[in-house]
Protein backbone atom coordinates (compact mmCIF):
# COMPACT_ATOMS: atom_id res chain seq x y z
CA UNK A 1 0.00 0.00 0.00
CA UNK A 2 3.06 2.72 0.27
CA UNK A 3 4.07 1.61 -2.74
CA UNK A 4 0.59 2.28 -4.14
CA UNK A 5 0.85 5.93 -2.50
CA UNK A 6 3.69 6.73 -3.84
CA UNK A 7 2.64 5.85 -7.38
CA UNK A 8 -0.33 8.30 -6.71
CA UNK A 9 1.79 10.80 -5.03
CA UNK A 10 4.38 10.94 -7.63
CA UNK A 11 1.54 11.12 -10.63
CA UNK A 12 0.48 14.74 -9.81
CA UNK A 13 4.20 16.02 -11.09
CA UNK A 14 3.92 13.55 -13.55
CA UNK A 15 1.12 14.70 -15.21
CA UNK A 16 1.34 18.76 -15.33
CA UNK A 17 2.93 19.41 -18.27
CA UNK A 18 0.10 17.76 -19.61
CA UNK A 19 -2.39 19.40 -17.84
CA UNK A 20 -0.68 22.63 -18.77
CA UNK A 21 -1.30 21.89 -22.43
CA UNK A 22 -4.65 20.37 -21.92
CA UNK A 23 -6.05 23.64 -20.10
CA UNK A 24 -3.99 26.56 -20.79
CA UNK A 25 -2.36 26.66 -17.12
CA UNK A 26 0.06 28.73 -15.87
CA UNK A 27 3.29 27.75 -13.79
CA UNK A 28 1.92 28.66 -10.97
CA UNK A 29 -1.80 26.79 -11.71
CA UNK A 30 0.72 24.26 -12.71
CA UNK A 31 2.14 24.15 -9.34
CA UNK A 32 -1.66 24.51 -7.73
CA UNK A 33 -2.10 20.80 -8.51
CA UNK A 34 0.81 19.94 -6.14
CA UNK A 35 0.03 22.34 -3.56
CA UNK A 36 -3.82 20.89 -3.43
CA UNK A 37 -1.91 17.33 -2.38
CA UNK A 38 -0.20 19.05 -0.17
CA UNK A 39 -2.68 21.08 1.50
CA UNK A 40 -5.04 17.64 1.98
CA UNK A 41 -1.98 16.21 3.51
CA UNK A 42 -1.26 19.05 6.14
CA UNK A 43 -4.90 17.98 6.95
CA UNK A 44 -4.43 14.53 7.59
CA UNK A 45 -1.07 15.26 9.22
CA UNK A 46 -2.56 17.42 11.93
CA UNK A 47 -6.15 14.90 12.24
CA UNK A 48 -5.11 11.30 11.60
CA UNK A 49 -4.13 10.99 15.23
CA UNK A 50 -8.08 11.97 16.56
CA UNK A 51 -9.37 10.24 13.48
CA UNK A 52 -7.43 7.16 14.48
CA UNK A 53 -8.65 7.21 17.86
CA UNK A 54 -12.51 7.64 16.82
CA UNK A 55 -11.89 4.94 13.86
CA UNK A 56 -9.15 2.94 15.27
CA UNK A 57 -5.80 2.23 12.98
CA UNK A 58 -7.40 -0.50 10.72
CA UNK A 59 -10.50 1.09 9.98
CA UNK A 60 -8.77 4.93 9.30
CA UNK A 61 -6.32 2.74 7.08
CA UNK A 62 -8.45 1.27 4.65
CA UNK A 63 -10.86 4.81 4.67
CA UNK A 64 -7.61 6.30 3.78
CA UNK A 65 -7.20 4.08 0.81
CA UNK A 66 -10.72 5.03 -0.42
CA UNK A 67 -10.55 8.37 -0.34
CA UNK A 68 -7.40 8.90 -2.43
CA UNK A 69 -8.66 6.40 -4.74
CA UNK A 70 -11.49 8.52 -5.09
CA UNK A 71 -9.51 11.46 -5.41
CA UNK A 72 -7.16 9.94 -8.27
CA UNK A 73 -10.25 9.11 -10.19
CA UNK A 74 -11.26 12.58 -10.34
CA UNK A 75 -8.45 13.69 -11.34
CA UNK A 76 -8.12 11.23 -13.92
CA UNK A 77 -11.66 12.28 -15.77
CA UNK A 78 -11.90 15.87 -14.73
CA UNK A 79 -11.62 18.35 -17.67
CA UNK A 80 -11.93 21.51 -16.03
CA UNK A 81 -9.27 22.78 -13.12
CA UNK A 82 -11.63 22.86 -10.51
CA UNK A 83 -12.46 19.09 -10.60
CA UNK A 84 -8.70 18.17 -11.20
CA UNK A 85 -7.82 20.51 -8.38
CA UNK A 86 -10.27 19.19 -5.99
CA UNK A 87 -9.23 15.68 -6.99
CA UNK A 88 -5.46 16.28 -6.16
CA UNK A 89 -6.87 17.68 -2.24
CA UNK A 90 -8.66 14.43 -2.03
CA UNK A 91 -5.74 12.51 -2.90
CA UNK A 92 -3.39 14.36 -0.10
CA UNK A 93 -6.09 13.88 2.43
CA UNK A 94 -6.47 10.15 1.88
CA UNK A 95 -3.32 9.67 0.56
CA UNK A 96 -1.54 11.99 3.90
CA UNK A 97 -3.84 9.66 6.40
CA UNK A 98 -2.42 6.85 4.76
CA UNK A 99 0.96 7.49 4.98
CA UNK A 100 0.57 8.53 8.57
CA UNK A 101 -0.55 5.08 9.76
CA UNK A 102 1.88 3.32 7.69
CA UNK A 103 5.03 4.76 9.88
CA UNK A 104 3.21 4.97 13.04
CA UNK A 105 2.46 0.65 12.42
CA UNK A 106 5.95 0.26 11.34
CA UNK A 107 7.75 2.75 14.02
CA UNK A 108 5.23 0.65 16.68
CA UNK A 109 6.26 -2.94 15.21
CA UNK A 110 10.09 -2.48 14.35
CA UNK A 111 11.05 0.30 17.88
CA UNK A 112 14.64 0.83 17.89
CA UNK A 113 14.91 -0.83 13.91
CA UNK A 114 12.43 1.72 12.08
CA UNK A 115 14.95 3.02 10.82
CA UNK A 116 15.58 0.18 8.94
CA UNK A 117 11.72 -0.56 8.59
CA UNK A 118 11.14 3.05 7.47
CA UNK A 119 14.04 2.91 4.97
CA UNK A 120 13.41 -0.72 3.22
CA UNK A 121 9.59 0.71 3.56
CA UNK A 122 10.49 3.70 1.46
CA UNK A 123 12.57 1.61 -1.38
CA UNK A 124 9.01 0.05 -2.39
CA UNK A 125 7.88 3.33 -2.63
CA UNK A 126 10.35 4.47 -4.94
CA UNK A 127 9.87 1.21 -6.92
CA UNK A 128 6.99 2.62 -7.53
CA UNK A 129 7.94 5.85 -9.16
CA UNK A 130 9.84 3.88 -11.35
CA UNK A 131 6.76 1.35 -12.37
CA UNK A 132 4.58 5.21 -12.74
CA UNK A 133 7.29 6.40 -15.07
CA UNK A 134 7.22 3.30 -17.28
CA UNK A 135 3.17 3.20 -17.16
CA UNK A 136 3.19 6.66 -18.21
CA UNK A 137 5.92 6.00 -21.10
CA UNK A 138 3.69 2.94 -22.05
CA UNK A 139 0.64 4.97 -22.39
CA UNK A 140 2.11 7.50 -24.71
CA UNK A 141 3.69 5.02 -26.67
CA UNK A 142 0.39 2.91 -27.80
CA UNK A 143 -1.77 6.30 -27.37
CA UNK A 144 -3.75 5.06 -24.46
CA UNK A 145 -3.32 8.68 -22.95
CA UNK A 146 -2.16 9.05 -19.45
CA UNK A 147 -4.97 8.80 -17.64
CA UNK A 148 -5.38 5.30 -18.20
CA UNK A 149 -2.04 5.30 -16.31
CA UNK A 150 -3.48 6.28 -13.18
CA UNK A 151 -6.95 3.99 -13.46
CA UNK A 152 -5.62 1.45 -13.96
CA UNK A 153 -4.07 0.99 -10.58
CA UNK A 154 -7.46 1.80 -8.68
CA UNK A 155 -7.71 -2.03 -8.19
CA UNK A 156 -4.83 -2.56 -5.78
CA UNK A 157 -6.53 -1.52 -2.54
CA UNK A 158 -8.68 -3.71 -3.06
CA UNK A 159 -7.30 -6.64 -3.78
CA UNK A 160 -4.68 -5.71 -0.79
CA UNK A 161 -8.03 -6.07 1.62
CA UNK A 162 -8.90 -9.43 0.50
CA UNK A 163 -5.66 -10.34 0.78
CA UNK A 164 -4.66 -9.11 4.21
CA UNK A 165 -7.53 -9.14 6.49
CA UNK A 166 -5.83 -11.29 8.77
CA UNK A 167 -3.35 -8.93 9.26
CA UNK A 168 -2.85 -7.16 12.73
CA UNK A 169 -1.38 -3.32 13.06
CA UNK A 170 -3.39 -1.79 15.26
CA UNK A 171 -1.51 0.40 17.83
CA UNK A 172 -0.40 -1.26 21.27
CA UNK A 173 -2.72 0.03 24.19
CA UNK A 174 0.49 2.13 25.84
CA UNK A 175 1.26 3.79 22.63
CA UNK A 176 -2.49 4.98 22.61
CA UNK A 177 -2.21 6.98 26.45
CA UNK A 178 1.26 8.12 25.56
CA UNK A 179 -0.13 9.71 22.06
CA UNK A 180 -1.77 12.77 24.76
CA UNK A 181 2.15 14.33 25.55
CA UNK A 182 3.74 16.97 24.20
CA UNK A 183 6.79 16.42 21.43
CA UNK A 184 10.49 17.63 22.91
CA UNK A 185 12.00 21.11 21.28
CA UNK A 186 14.52 18.79 19.32
CA UNK A 187 12.05 17.01 17.50
CA UNK A 188 10.87 20.47 16.09
CA UNK A 189 14.32 21.16 14.96
CA UNK A 190 14.59 17.80 13.06
CA UNK A 191 11.06 18.64 11.86
CA UNK A 192 12.00 22.11 10.31
CA UNK A 193 15.14 19.72 8.49
CA UNK A 194 12.78 17.12 7.25
CA UNK A 195 10.63 20.53 5.59
CA UNK A 196 13.91 21.44 3.92
CA UNK A 197 14.49 18.01 2.33
CA UNK A 198 10.95 17.23 1.55
CA UNK A 199 11.08 21.11 -0.66
CA UNK A 200 14.31 20.33 -2.10
CA UNK A 201 12.77 16.73 -3.78
CA UNK A 202 8.98 18.29 -4.49
CA UNK A 203 10.77 20.93 -6.38
CA UNK A 204 12.35 18.57 -8.46
CA UNK A 205 9.47 16.22 -8.35
CA UNK A 206 6.99 19.19 -9.23
CA UNK A 207 9.36 20.93 -11.91
CA UNK A 208 11.73 17.86 -13.07
CA UNK A 209 9.77 16.79 -16.08
CA UNK A 210 9.15 20.63 -17.28
CA UNK A 211 12.66 21.68 -16.51
CA UNK A 212 13.88 19.24 -18.77
CA UNK A 213 11.41 20.06 -21.33
CA UNK A 214 12.89 23.83 -21.63
CA UNK A 215 16.67 22.75 -20.75
CA UNK A 216 16.97 19.77 -23.44
CA UNK A 217 14.70 21.18 -25.96
CA UNK A 218 12.42 17.81 -26.26
CA UNK A 219 8.78 17.16 -26.00
CA UNK A 220 6.43 16.61 -23.12
CA UNK A 221 6.62 12.78 -23.50
CA UNK A 222 10.14 12.40 -23.39
CA UNK A 223 10.41 14.82 -20.49
CA UNK A 224 8.55 12.25 -18.87
CA UNK A 225 10.28 9.39 -19.94
CA UNK A 226 14.11 10.80 -18.59
CA UNK A 227 12.38 11.68 -14.77
CA UNK A 228 13.46 8.14 -15.07
CA UNK A 229 17.12 8.98 -14.28
CA UNK A 230 15.52 10.79 -10.82
CA UNK A 231 13.59 8.00 -9.66
CA UNK A 232 15.97 5.10 -10.81
CA UNK A 233 18.65 7.11 -8.84
CA UNK A 234 16.21 7.21 -6.02
CA UNK A 235 15.90 3.35 -6.26
CA UNK A 236 19.26 2.29 -5.67
CA UNK A 237 19.55 5.07 -3.46
CA UNK A 238 17.32 3.91 -0.99
CA UNK A 239 18.49 0.32 -1.62
CA UNK A 240 22.15 1.09 -0.72
CA UNK A 241 20.77 3.45 2.01
CA UNK A 242 18.56 1.06 3.74
CA UNK A 243 22.07 -1.66 4.14
CA UNK A 244 23.88 0.81 5.45
CA UNK A 245 21.30 2.04 8.13
CA UNK A 246 22.40 -1.36 9.62
CA UNK A 247 25.78 0.09 10.19
CA UNK A 248 25.84 3.88 10.49
CA UNK A 249 23.03 5.93 12.47
CA UNK A 250 20.65 8.05 10.15
CA UNK A 251 21.94 11.73 11.01
CA UNK A 252 25.59 10.49 9.55
CA UNK A 253 23.66 9.33 6.18
CA UNK A 254 21.54 12.05 6.44
CA UNK A 255 24.72 14.58 5.67
CA UNK A 256 26.54 12.21 2.66
CA UNK A 257 22.96 12.28 1.14
CA UNK A 258 22.47 16.05 1.60
CA UNK A 259 26.27 16.29 -0.14
CA UNK A 260 25.17 14.16 -2.75
CA UNK A 261 22.34 15.99 -3.90
CA UNK A 262 23.76 18.81 -3.82
CA UNK A 263 26.49 17.72 -6.46
CA UNK A 264 23.78 16.24 -8.68
CA UNK A 265 22.14 19.23 -9.10
CA UNK A 266 25.09 21.10 -10.04
CA UNK A 267 25.08 18.63 -12.85
CA UNK A 268 21.82 19.16 -13.92
CA UNK A 269 21.27 23.12 -13.27
CA UNK A 270 23.37 23.95 -15.99
CA UNK A 271 22.30 21.11 -18.70
CA UNK A 272 21.44 21.36 -22.23
CA UNK A 273 21.33 18.05 -23.35
CA UNK A 274 19.17 15.10 -22.23
CA UNK A 275 22.17 13.12 -21.72
CA UNK A 276 23.30 15.85 -18.57
CA UNK A 277 19.93 16.61 -17.96
CA UNK A 278 19.80 12.50 -17.19
CA UNK A 279 23.07 12.71 -15.42
CA UNK A 280 22.34 15.07 -13.14
CA UNK A 281 18.58 13.79 -12.58
CA UNK A 282 20.30 10.80 -11.37
CA UNK A 283 22.81 11.73 -9.06
CA UNK A 284 20.32 13.90 -7.52
CA UNK A 285 18.25 10.60 -7.25
CA UNK A 286 21.19 9.10 -5.39
CA UNK A 287 20.95 11.94 -2.65
CA UNK A 288 17.78 13.39 -2.38
CA UNK A 289 16.23 9.39 -2.78
CA UNK A 290 17.53 9.41 0.86
CA UNK A 291 16.50 12.55 2.72
CA UNK A 292 13.42 11.54 3.54
CA UNK A 293 13.01 8.11 4.64
CA UNK A 294 16.62 9.03 6.90
CA UNK A 295 15.11 12.47 7.92
CA UNK A 296 11.92 10.98 9.06
CA UNK A 297 13.41 8.02 10.95
CA UNK A 298 15.91 10.42 12.74
CA UNK A 299 13.03 12.69 13.69
CA UNK A 300 10.60 9.94 14.86
CA UNK A 301 13.41 8.65 16.95
CA UNK A 302 13.05 11.42 19.42
CA UNK A 303 10.09 11.28 20.02
CA UNK A 304 10.03 7.55 20.51
CA UNK A 305 7.30 6.66 22.97
CA UNK A 306 5.01 8.79 20.48
CA UNK A 307 5.34 7.26 17.71
CA UNK A 308 1.89 8.38 16.28
CA UNK A 309 2.01 11.49 16.94
CA UNK A 310 5.22 12.30 15.76
CA UNK A 311 4.50 10.50 12.76
CA UNK A 312 1.27 12.40 11.69
CA UNK A 313 3.47 15.96 12.90
CA UNK A 314 5.96 15.00 10.91
CA UNK A 315 3.72 13.89 7.70
CA UNK A 316 2.03 18.11 8.52
CA UNK A 317 6.10 19.60 8.64
CA UNK A 318 6.57 17.86 4.84
CA UNK A 319 3.19 18.33 3.78
CA UNK A 320 3.76 22.03 4.49
CA UNK A 321 6.62 21.45 2.31
CA UNK A 322 4.88 20.24 -0.25
CA UNK A 323 2.44 22.76 -0.68
CA UNK A 324 4.93 25.79 -0.37
CA UNK A 325 8.15 24.56 -2.50
CA UNK A 326 5.79 24.02 -5.95
CA UNK A 327 3.81 26.99 -5.58
CA UNK A 328 7.35 29.50 -4.81
CA UNK A 329 8.94 28.03 -7.88
CA UNK A 330 5.97 28.34 -9.95
CA UNK A 331 5.48 31.34 -8.99
CA UNK A 332 9.51 33.21 -9.39
CA UNK A 333 9.42 30.85 -12.95
CA UNK A 334 6.00 32.83 -14.09
CA UNK A 335 8.61 36.24 -13.09
CA UNK A 336 11.55 35.09 -14.13
CA UNK A 337 12.13 31.45 -15.33
CA UNK A 338 12.55 27.96 -14.42
CA UNK A 339 15.64 28.00 -14.22
CA UNK A 340 16.07 30.80 -11.81
CA UNK A 341 13.37 29.77 -9.50
CA UNK A 342 14.91 26.57 -9.25
CA UNK A 343 18.10 27.87 -7.24
CA UNK A 344 15.41 26.84 -4.16
CA UNK A 345 16.81 23.49 -4.28
CA UNK A 346 20.64 24.30 -3.30
CA UNK A 347 19.04 27.10 -0.71
CA UNK A 348 16.99 23.87 0.93
CA UNK A 349 19.67 22.07 0.90
CA UNK A 350 21.83 24.13 2.79
CA UNK A 351 19.19 25.05 4.88
CA UNK A 352 18.67 21.18 5.78
CA UNK A 353 22.07 20.90 6.65
CA UNK A 354 22.16 23.70 9.14
CA UNK A 355 18.92 21.73 10.64
CA UNK A 356 20.30 18.53 10.69
CA UNK A 357 23.92 19.68 12.69
CA UNK A 358 21.50 21.71 15.55
CA UNK A 359 19.36 18.71 16.33
CA UNK A 360 21.95 16.30 16.48
CA UNK A 361 23.89 18.08 19.00
CA UNK A 362 20.69 18.92 20.95
CA UNK A 363 19.87 15.43 21.14
CA UNK A 364 23.37 14.29 22.18
CA UNK A 365 22.98 17.11 24.93
CA UNK A 366 19.87 15.84 26.27
CA UNK A 367 20.76 12.37 25.87
CA UNK A 368 24.43 11.75 25.39
CA UNK A 369 24.05 7.59 26.35
CA UNK A 370 21.58 7.65 23.46
CA UNK A 371 23.61 9.35 21.26
CA UNK A 372 26.32 6.72 21.46
CA UNK A 373 24.09 3.76 21.56
CA UNK A 374 22.98 5.03 18.32
CA UNK A 375 26.22 5.77 17.04
CA UNK A 376 27.32 2.04 16.76
CA UNK A 377 25.98 -0.67 14.49
CA UNK A 378 22.44 -1.94 14.37
CA UNK A 379 23.17 -5.57 14.50
CA UNK A 380 19.85 -8.00 13.33
CA UNK A 381 19.90 -11.42 15.50
CA UNK A 382 20.93 -14.54 13.87
CA UNK A 383 18.87 -17.03 12.94
CA UNK A 384 18.84 -20.73 11.92
CA UNK A 385 18.79 -19.71 8.69
CA UNK A 386 21.73 -17.46 9.45
CA UNK A 387 24.28 -19.69 11.13
CA UNK A 388 23.76 -22.88 7.98
CA UNK A 389 24.29 -20.31 5.09
CA UNK A 390 20.67 -20.16 3.85
CA UNK A 391 20.83 -16.02 3.60
CA UNK A 392 19.32 -13.56 5.93
CA UNK A 393 16.18 -13.14 6.16
CA UNK A 394 14.59 -10.00 5.26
Amino acid sequence: MLGWFAYLQAAPGLVVPHLREELHLSYSAGGLHIATFAAGSVVAGMAAGALERALGRRRLFWLAAVVMGAGAAALAVGRTEAITLAGTFAMGAGGGTLLVTIQAALSDRHGERRAVALTEANVVASVAYVVLIGALSLAAATGAGWRLALLAVLVLPAAAWVLTRGVGFDAPPVARVREAGRLPAVFWIAAAMLFCTTAAEWCINAWGASFVQRAAGVSADTAVSLMAGWFGGVVVGRVVGSRLTRRHPPQRLLACALALGAAGFAILWPAASPAQALAGLTVLGLGIGNLFPLGLSFTVSLAPERAQLASARAVAATSTAVLLAPLTVGALADAASLTAALAVVPAALALAAVGLTAAALQSRRSNPAAGTASSRPVRQPRTASQTSGAGRPR
